[in-house]
Parts: structure tokens; sequence; C-alpha cells
């Protein structure tokens, strides 16, 4: 940086300053509006206005949108509200008498006229040239909105859902699987004892001592169910029965869906209604770990 900008960036730091300065006796007068005369009051924003116009007199060319030209903007606002502050405490000028005023001068014989109070303004104002800072707005065009075009879906063609013919979820090793094999030698043991004769399907499911086994027994049935390695139907009592599958059929038909609302009570019903003891299901060891 050379010496010509340093010294430039060292004034402006100074007029900062001193525009700082002017903006807190600007407060002081504000605040001592009520205790001081009309006089008093305007000769002190004379003086700072005189002061400020020191300051910037001959850096007329100051950068936009620097720190300098908002705090002498805003040095600019406050002096016109301490005036205003100081009419309305110290005199008996009010806002009405103002607005009746401009009334009376601008519209005269049932005619508008505006001339006449800038011809007034005129004799006893200063022009004043805004940096093109303060007019960001002026030329400014509103966006010109483009409404986006959706893109054209593509259509999909409606494949018809299979049944593999074979599933590998019997197959996977975990817990789960585990779980689902152990309940399914057992139906298929109780099935032979039974002279291959449907069971019914709550005798099958209740574990008088524990609702969450029930549960999840209703769950491994609706799963084997799925697989068709058995088959629920409705048996001669009116009640459903779970049969083997002894032959695995895949169909492409759509398959019947049951809704069953099982709770506790439900369970006890039918625990009363079979004389059930002890639960058909056992739990495998993996699960009792």
């Amino acid at each position: 940086m050379d010496s010509t900008q340093q010294e430039s960036n060292f004034e402006e730091n100074e007029r900062i300053i001193e525009l700082n300065d002017l903006i807190e006796k600007n407060i002081e007068i504000e605040q001592k509006i009520e205790t001081c005369s009309f006089g008093e009051s305007i000769s002190a924003i004379e003086d700072i206005l005189s002061k400020a116009n020191d300051i910037v007199q001959g850096y007329e060319e100051r950068r936009t949108n620097s720190i300098e030209l908002v705090l002498d903007t805003e040095l600019l606002r406050r002096n016109h509200e301490v005036v205003g502050k100081a009419i309305q405490y110290n005199t008996n000028f009010t806002d009405r008498m103002f607005c009746t005023a401009i009334n009376n001068l601008v519209f005269k014989d049932n005619s508008e006229n505006w001339d006449e109070l800038c011809s007034l303004a005129c004799q006893h104002g200063t022009p004043f040239f805004a940096s093109a800072s303060m007019l960001p707005f002026i030329d400014v065009k509103p966006k010109e909105h483009i409404p986006k075009q959706r893109a054209a879906r593509k259509s999909t063609k409606n494949v018809e859902e299979k049944r593999p013919k074979q599933s590998d979820k019997l197959e996977r090793k975990g817990e789960g699987s585990t779980a689902v094999n152990h309940v399914m030698r057992q139906i298929k043991n109780i099935y032979r004892a039974g002279n291959n004769q449907p069971i019914p399907y709550f005798k099958l499911i209740c574990n008088p001592h524990n609702f969450m086994d029930s549960v999840q027994n209703a769950l491994i049935i609706s799963f084997l169910v799925k697989e068709n390695l058995i088959s629920i139907e409705n048996g001669t009592d009116g009640l459903p029965h779970v049969k083997v599958n002894t032959v695995q059929v895949s169909t492409t038909e759509d398959s019947n869906q049951d809704i069953c609302c099982l709770d506790v009570e439900l369970c006890e019903k039918y625990a009363k209604h079979y004389n059930i003891t002890e639960p058909m299901l056992k739990r495998a060891d993996l699960d009792d770990n």
C-alpha cells in the first residue's frame, strides 16, 4: 500500500471518529430538550450541522456504502428528529397546524398546486446531492419469472406379480430363521401325532403363561402361511384350523388375507375354551438364551 492510500485511509478514520462524536452530542441534546429552551436546542443543532459540513467538505466523492457515509446519514436523520422534538416540547406548533398550513397553501380555489409549496421551500432550503448508493433501487427492474416446466413422466408398465418357486428365507441363518424352523418342525410333529387332522389355530398359538409368546407364535404362523408351508381354513366349529401342506403349490392368484385382533383377553378366552394348561409350541433354546 502506497503512502497516498495510507494517508487517505487515515483521514477517513479521523472523519469517522468525528462523526461518532457528533452523534453522541446529538443524543445529549435530545436528552436535554425538556429542560432547555427552544433557542438553546436549535443553536446546539446548528453547531452540529456546521461541524458536520466542515468534516465532509472536500470529500463529496466518498466511496459508496462506506461507514462514513452511513454515519453522515444517521447524523442527518437524528438532527431532524431533535428539531422536531424541540418544536413539540417548546412551542405551541402542532402537527395539525402544520398540515393546515400546507393545505391552505397548496389547495386554493378548488385547485391543487404544489408549486406554491416548492417555491417557498426553495427560498429557505439548500440542495443536497445524494450519492448513488443512497438510491439503490431507482432503476431496478423486477426479475422476470419464468415458470419451470415439469419433465414428462415415463410411463411404467404393470408387471405381473409372481411368487418365487423357492424362497431362501428359511435357509438364512440367525435367530429369526431358527425360531421359524423350530416352530415348523413342532407343527409337523403335532400334525402327524394327530393323525394328520387340522390343528385349532388358537390352541396352537396360545401360551397361557406368556402373552408375548402367543404374539410371536402368531407372527411365525403368518410367515409359514405366506410361504405356503401351512394353510389356515375354517373348521367344523367355525374357528380357524391349521393344516400342513404336503405338496407346496405355487400360484399366481391373489392370496386371501385375514385380520385377527390378538389381545390378552382373547388369549385367555381360548385358553379356557381349549382347556390349555401348557403351550403346544415350545420356545427354541436359542430364543431362551
